[in-house]
């Protein structure tokens, strides 16, 4: 019988939005189930069966929240259903510690400081990277099929670049001759 338990989540907040990050690298077999007051979510990785179930501090929007599994970990960015409230004090009901519950100090800021580092810790926190909930697969915006086409110009730009590069590291003439009569 496999091993279940609680992945580390760290846990940071913008008025708007919960962010949500499953600190465990290579989950697999990705199950998810969010509803407007919880969180159920179990993978498994390396033989260990990961789970946790989290039931929200107030509300948030099944349909404009996002997931993804990064490889690294799995990211969830959950849309707040009162968008104008102040921050969530906890971001589960419960009044209990749960012990793989955790501050993503990397992204925490104060709700004071928000208009001046709302972005803090969210750079490679990309959207558009992101499966909405009500898909199960990849945003049905991607066509199927569809490759990003070089740009025209590419190789023979390239080409040139290398003949730049070969021409810069060729000793010009009357170098080679002082170099000679220097050895």
């Amino acid at each position: 019988m496999q091993k279940t338990i609680a992945p580390i989540v760290k846990w940071a907040q913008r008025k708007d939005n919960v962010f949500l990050t499953v600190e465990t690298r290579d989950l697999k077999d990705e199950k998810v189930d969010l509803t407007s007051n919880s969180l159920k979510f179990s993978a498994n990785a390396e033989g260990i069966n990961y789970a946790f179930e989290i039931n929200f501090f107030a509300e948030v929007v099944v349909e404009e929240s996002k997931w993804t599994n990064y490889g690294l970990n799995v990211r969830f960015i959950l849309s707040k259903k009162d968008k104008t409230a102040s921050y969530w004090t906890r971001l589960i009901k419960e009044t209990h510690k749960l012990q793989y519950l955790q501050v993503d100090w990397t992204k925490y800021i104060d709700e004071d400081d928000e208009a001046e580092e709302g972005g803090k810790g969210l750079d490679d926190w990309d959207q558009n990277k992101f499966q909405n909930f009500d898909q199960g697969g990849a945003d049905e915006d991607d066509e199927e099929g569809e490759e990003e086409q070089p740009k025209e110009g590419n190789v023979d730009d390239l080409e040139k670049e290398e003949e730049v590069q070969k021409n810069d590291q060729a000793p010009k003439e009357g170098e080679q001759e002082k170099q000679a009569e220097s050895n």
